[in-house]
């Protein structure tokens, strides 16, 4: 039976550490590296719910994209979010690991995810960065409109709406960078591509997006990073046949749309 620090070196393997950018955080956020695992629960972020839901299921681990703690953290109660998720998985003794820009990076992570969600063929690292491994480039099956291609966007994402900024002019090649990665935009132009889509953007952005000629999709912060979700435990399925993985089914984009 595997402990906790095989899933840590598993994923570890598969998204390395060095990857990451020097002000993130990642891996074992909380728990003990000698407990056993039978179940591990895979999501975008250990929130409360998430963990409530791995105390129902049984699972000893969560692994989550974004850092449970990211920014200085000087106590943990349960006045605040992260403090309450914290004492919850600790009360549980639920292991919480997480795997952030190191799986922006890697391959097969967050950015491949997205780009294969979309359909893109001919993916290729659109070099950005300080590791230089951010971000992918590729091609859609067919030649879209701007217009169509957001809307072939929300509908790939399930996404609750879509924002874009219009190139003016038809799209067949495709930058993405899942979260908040509008600091590519040059490289992506760069690359050849006739749109971007990432997961948050500010109306300078979507101005000078325009202003270069390319289309520029905000699909969400959430719609491009959670397929991720399911990678990490497509990959622990892989690496330890008799621990059971799962992907949350209470965590859910925070952003709604009307």
């Amino acid at each position: 039976m595997p402990f906790v620090k095989d899933i840590l070196e598993c994923l570890e393997a598969f998204a390395p550490y060095e990857l990451a950018e020097s002000w993130d955080n990642c891996g074992l956020m909380t728990g003990d590296r000698e407990s056993k695992v039978t179940k591990v629960l895979c999501a975008l972020d250990a929130t409360e719910a998430v963990i409530e839901e791995a105390v129902r299921v049984g699972a000893q681990v969560v692994v989550a994209h974004h850092p449970l703690i990211f920014t200085s953290v000087h106590r943990i109660t349960e006045d605040d979010a992260t403090g309450r998720a914290l004492r919850l998985a600790i009360r549980n003794d639920i292991a919480v690991i997480c795997m952030h820009t190191n799986a922006d990076c890697a391959q097969g992570g967050v950015n491949d995810a997205l780009a294969k969600a979309l359909g893109l063929s001919g993916i290729v690292n659109m070099e950005a960065g300080e590791n230089k491994m951010l971000g992918r480039v590729g091609n859609l099956p067919a030649r879209m409109s701007p217009k169509v291609f957001a809307a072939y966007v929300k509908d790939c994402l399930d996404a609750g709406g879509v924002r874009y900024a219009d190139g003016g002019s038809p799209i067949r090649r495709v930058a993405v960078g899942g979260g908040a990665c509008g600091k590519m935009m040059d490289t992506a132009k760069k690359k050849g591509a006739d749109a971007f889509v990432i997961g948050d953007s500010s109306y300078d952005l979507m101005q000078r997006a325009q202003s270069i000629g390319l289309t520029l999709v905000d699909a969400g912060h959430f719609p491009t990073e959670n397929p991720v979700a399911a990678v990490f435990a497509d990959h622990l399925a892989k690496c330890f046949l008799t621990v059971e993985t799962m992907v949350s089914e209470v965590h859910r984009d925070c952003i709604q749309f009307v």
